[in-house]
């Protein structure tokens, strides 16, 4: 081809230094392609060394900060191993990646020389598990025959999953389920591929899960030579069973890269308060992109004046998809997560269930507090060999928020109907944090009294105590928490 070029191995090696600098992966990190004017498909065919038009060719270069486009040119070398196929059609665009050089190496392992079947990618909401997928790919690529990533971000039948599969891989479609997967697993011991499912946790869905974890144990559990890499803000229960399966709990970014996230939003690097934002928000990439405009626009990009609000800024997109979770938990899971907020320090098992109302048997507790590990939910402390638990910052925001309006809720509903039983959370809960009597500024009380105050107003104060004289000589059990919640909301006036 006249005109082209292509890279060598060693050149190859110079442009990965290159774009690692700027926290770019190898082919989805879009302003790659659009910055040296070509497609993602070029930049690809440029990775696996294949030849392209030379203009394009000093383009990719000199997007990354490379002018000596001559030293990346390959004269007579062969590529050193077949071109896998791509069909990426489903695979977001990713803005940048930095760190992650430890699960990348480890993921690796399990995936090249371990040969797992199963590998996914569990973490909070925002963290980087799809970033991470994406990089993870671009790494291993030369691995496999096929790379197929599919994604489960909006709901979707199984069958619908199967039929999109055996059409990628040019395979006739199946009518049913079980068939589907028998033309799957046949093809994926066949040739050695990486199928990729993006956004497990919707699958987990009351009418999804049943057909979904079939799905996942047959391909974790049959012979073949492929694998099957998922990302999901919820571990999936098979993952325990298998002996081909591996999972990795993604954590928030380490602070420099962190860092290195926010100079390339705008930050120079050495303002003030960027070391306790990391760790407010617990390194993670998604929250820390959207509280940076916020701190630009508002405050002059002063982050000190930023914290100094004492307030964290979480976003419509991670609290709506908190919701979604929110909505899938079971009544004690949700009871723990409001009683983690009302401690707002880590706490641990024994402490915690003695104030749980009604008393629950500790082995429900112990399951429940595994279910929310399983969602990424909870952070876990050691102090004397015994584990403490809390939330991350961002959840203990959404949490208390979610527990004033439902307490105020519950108010409104008692005030409506004159029936006591609509006190759920109110009844369950003792909203002042335990061992403290510090009633004034209290966080949950004083934003709970100010939502009531925008209602009610001036009679706040009568309403408060008319609800008290309807407690008088009810049973114990039915009263709970509800009288001490309402003198300490009282007590803020």
């Amino acid at each position: 081809m006249a005109n082209s070029l292509r890279a060598s191995t060693q050149g190859l090696e110079i442009v990965d230094r290159a774009r690692q600098r700027r926290g770019w992966t190898k082919t989805s990190t879009a302003r790659w392609w659009q910055d040296a004017h070509t497609s993602r498909a070029t930049l690809r065919r440029f990775w696996q060394g294949e030849r392209i038009q030379q203009d394009i060719f000093i383009a990719i270069c000199q997007a990354v900060g490379i002018s000596n486009w001559q030293a990346i040119t390959a004269a007579n070398e062969v590529p050193d191993s077949p071109t896998p196929r791509f069909h990426w059609d489903e695979a977001p665009d990713l803005e940048n990646f930095y760190g992650r050089h430890e699960e990348l190496d480890q993921l690796e392992q399990w995936i090249i020389n371990d040969r797992c079947k199963l590998v996914v990618i569990v973490g909070l909401a925002g963290i980087g598990k799809t970033s991470l997928a994406l990089a993870l790919s671009d790494h291993i690529q030369q691995k496999f025959e096929k790379i197929i990533w599919k994604s489960l971000q909006t709901p979707r039948p199984l069958i619908s999953l199967l039929d999109s599969l055996l059409n990628t891989l040019d395979n006739p479609t199946a009518a049913q389920i079980e068939q589907g997967i028998i033309q799957l697993l046949d093809y994926l011991q066949k040739h050695r591929c990486l199928l990729i499912l993006d956004g497990w946790e919707t699958t987990l869905e009351a009418e999804q899960k049943p057909t979904y974890h079939q799905f996942l144990q047959r391909l974790s559990h049959a012979r073949h030579q492929s694998c099957l890499l998922i990302t999901s803000r919820e571990k999936p229960s098979v993952i325990e069973i298998e002996t081909k399966a591996r999972c990795l709990s993604l954590k928030g970014l380490q602070a420099a890269d962190a860092l290195m996230l926010l100079k390339a939003a705008g930050f120079n690097g050495q303002e003030l308060g960027l070391s306790a934002l990391i760790k407010i928000y617990r390194g993670n990439p998604l929250a820390l992109k959207m509280v940076t405009p916020l701190i630009q626009s508002l405050f002059g990009g002063n982050v000190s004046a930023f914290l100094s609000q004492n307030t964290w800024v979480v976003g419509e997109l991670l609290r709506n998809i908190f919701q979604q979770q929110f909505e899938r938990l079971s009544c004690l899971e949700r009871d723990l997560l409001y009683w983690l907020a009302i401690w707002q320090e880590p706490v641990s098992l024994c402490r915690l269930q003695s104030y749980l109302l009604p008393s629950t048997d500790p082995c429900e507790v112990l399951e429940a507090i595994v279910a929310l590990e399983r969602r990424s939910l909870l952070e876990k402390w050691w102090s004397d060999e015994q584990p403490s638990f809390t939330l991350q910052p961002l959840l203990m925001k959404i949490v208390k928020d979610k527990l004033v309006e439902q307490a105020a809720a519950e108010i409104s509903q008692v005030l409506q109907t004159n029936d006591l039983r609509y006190f759920n959370v109110l009844r369950t809960h003792c909203l002042l944090r335990p061992g403290t009597d510090v009633f004034v500024g209290d966080y949950l009380l004083s934003r709970l009294r100010e939502q009531l105050w925008r209602v009610y107003g001036p009679e706040l104060q009568q309403i408060l105590e008319r609800l008290l004289g309807q407690l008088q000589g009810k049973k114990p059990l039915l009263i709970g928490y509800i009288a001490c919640n309402l003198v300490f909301i009282s007590k803020q006036f």
